[in-house]
């Protein structure tokens, strides 16, 4: 038999070597997707069962190419760790809230401040107006919003009756872990802040390390925290923005024809969320009535109490909870839609 001259041993190599190059690529291409999408939404929450439709319009969308599985009731940790692990490639995507979108860009805080908004529909102007800036800070700081949405008016749950700042002041108030900044600003403004995980929420509700936090209702309720905690003021502290988060790089390597399809099931599903939660929010207060929850009564006059008291800490928050620019803006486009 004939031996093969040097030149072409090279050539038959060389298409080798190429063919298999072009398998590799195509069971790359082949190969799913994998996303981690972290909540600390409850399990079986309306939250937990829009995402799991999400789930299933992105494997459409992507003919299987995407794997996105959900992680609900904080298993994956608490929202700064859920982060954390994002950056360290371990998950890849959240539906996620202001405190923690917050630890990735202070600029969110603009619009997290307590009782800045009288209604809803004035938080969701002064949201879409600054949604562009403050997507683009995250996008610099490596995360892609999908969508925007709420989780609702995030209200009082305590061990014991309150209805004034002072009588607040007087007990151990629940915040999340790892913002210092925050930390110290609760004590600057005489509040006795105990910085956890949400995890370790419950537990400490019983040990009476905690006595006080805020959540909405429908949190309040999933994760049943208010049998512990029987007590609601009836103020809307504050609304609760919410996100759907990926990382960049897991994002940017989805054909982009696709992409546009899943963000646009992102934004339904953000918005089906939303109006979930505005429409169950009385529904879960009453629900948890009929197991002992106490509603605490406001007026006017405690409203206005309230009021008076967080408007003259606006000067302290500007440029340490919030860059003051986007404070100032946030407050000038609430301004703006209250004009007549």
């Amino acid at each position: 038999m004939k031996r093969l001259g040097f030149p072409l041993i090279i050539a038959v190599a060389a298409i080798l070597a190429m063919s298999g190059a072009f398998d590799a690529a195509s069971a790359q291409r082949r190969r799913p997707n994998k996303v981690k999408l972290g909540t600390i939404a409850p399990k079986n929450s309306i939250y937990h069962e829009v995402l799991m439709r999400m789930r299933q319009s992105w494997r459409e969308i992507s003919g299987g190419a995407v794997d996105l599985t959900v992680y609900p009731g904080g298993v994956a940790g608490d929202e700064v760790t859920m982060l954390r692990k994002m950056r360290a490639g371990q998950m890849q995507a959240a539906l996620i809230s202001g405190s923690g979108m917050s630890f990735l860009d202070e600029g969110i805080s603009a619009l997290q401040v307590p009782l800045m908004f009288e209604s809803i529909e004035e938080f969701d102007y002064v949201r879409g107006k600054m949604a562009p800036v403050l997507e683009r800070r995250l996008k610099e700081k490596g995360f892609t919003v999908l969508a925007w949405g709420d989780a609702g008016w995030a209200y009082f749950f305590a061990v014991r009756e309150f209805r004034t700042p002072a009588e607040l002041r007087a007990m151990k108030l629940y915040t999340s872990k790892g913002d210092d900044e925050m930390l110290r600003l609760f004590s600057e403004f005489g509040f006795r802040a105990v910085p956890l995980d949400l995890t370790e929420l419950q537990a400490n509700l019983e040990t009476g390390l905690v006595e006080v936090f805020a959540v909405p209702p429908l949190v309040a309720a999933g994760y049943q925290w208010f049998a512990s905690a029987p007590n609601m003021l009836d103020l809307r502290f504050i609304p609760i923005i919410g996100s759907v988060l990926i990382d960049n790089g897991v994002w940017e390597r989805i054909p982009s024809n696709q992409r546009t399809l899943m963000r646009e099931a992102a934004i339904d599903a953000a918005s089906e969320i939303e109006a979930a939660v505005r429409r169950q929010e009385r529904d879960a207060v009453s629900a948890m009535q009929k197991y002992g929850l106490r509603v605490i009564e406001t007026d006017d006059t405690l409203i206005a109490e309230w009021s008076r008291e967080v408007e003259e800490a606006y000067p302290g928050l500007r440029g340490r909870y919030a860059p003051a620019e986007l404070l100032d803006e946030a407050l000038r486009w609430r301004d703006e839609f209250r004009a007549p």
